[in-house]
Formats: C-alpha cells, sequence, structure tokens
C-alpha cells in the first residue's frame, strides 16, 4: 500500500537515484556545466545536506518500502514557499504529493507557492494543469528559458 510520509535522511540514497537517473539524458537545451551542477547537487551527500535546512518541506510516496516519489520545495519566507522538484512513477501520484505540500504549507500559514519548469518537461504540463498560473520567463541559456508558475493558496 502506498503511503506519503515526510521525508527525512533515510530516503536521501532513494532520492539521489532518482535525480541522477532523471539527468542520464537531458536535453541538448541544457548547458553542460548546469548539468554539472544538478549532477553534483543531487549525489546523496548533496541531498543529505538539504535535510540540514530547517525550512525544507519534503515529501515522499513509499511504495513496499521503496520511493515512488517525492516533492521537495523551501519556505522562501513567512507567505510563500518554493517547490524545486517533484516526481513520481504516476501521474496520480504526483498529485497527491503536491496536495500534501499545499496542505503543509497552508498550515505553517503560507499563501502562495513558487516554482519553475521548462517548457519541454512533463512538469510544466503538470503544474499548469494542477492551477498554477505562469508569472515569467526567465532565459538561461540560448534557446532556453525557465518559466516561472505562482499559485495562491
Amino acid at each position: 500500500m502506498m503511503k506519503i510520509i515526510k521525508a527525512t535522511k533515510s530516503h536521501a540514497k532513494e532520492i539521489s537515484k532518482w535525480m541522477l537517473s532523471d539527468l542520464e539524458n537531458p536535453s541538448p537545451k541544457f548547458p553542460k556545466e548546469m548539468i554539472e551542477k544538478f549532477r553534483k547537487h543531487a549525489e546523496e551527500k548533496g541531498i543529505l545536506m538539504e535535510f540540514e535546512n530547517p525550512r525544507l518541506i519534503a515529501f515522499v510516496a513509499v511504495d513496499k518500502n521503496k520511493v515512488a516519489g517525492f516533492i521537495v520545495g523551501y519556505e522562501e519566507d513567512s507567505s510563500k514557499a518554493m517547490i524545486h522538484y517533484v516526481t513520481a512513477k504516476q501521474y496520480e501520484m504526483k498529485e497527491k504529493l503536491l496536495n500534501i505540500f499545499i496542505k503543509e504549507c497552508k498550515l505553517k500559514n503560507m499563501n502562495k507557492i513558487i516554482t519553475d519548469a521548462f517548457e519541454f518537461r512533463d512538469n510544466n504540463e503538470f503544474f499548469k494543469s494542477m492551477g498554477f498560473i505562469f508569472t515569467r520567463k526567465e532565459p538561461i541559456a540560448k534557446d532556453l528559458e525557465m518559466l516561472w508558475y505562482e499559485m495562491r493558496i
């Protein structure tokens, strides 16, 4: 049975594997230096360091004692949070992870969640379908723009 729980250091190794797997075949639009920076951060020791941040908001979906998805973000300030990463084997699980994240933000009396995505990545459509509103584009590299979204909660 699948359940969603707060992420802990004990999940760092599996979260790292997910992130490194996502980085195996990056779009050629991403600069190599950017991907290398992401890979370094996605190593288990980098993920473990994230759990030291008191502003971390992170949940994992666990199925048969294995991580089946996760969402990671941070309290930006007392009124808003930012989602940095959300992934799951199933779309419905991503929805559940996001809804738990939203619930946690509401418990902390936040009223806004922001996130970013790239046009050609799955999460771009996911965030739009979940009610996030596009706010701006940010040039990252030649032919690469980061899209910013927000949701009022």
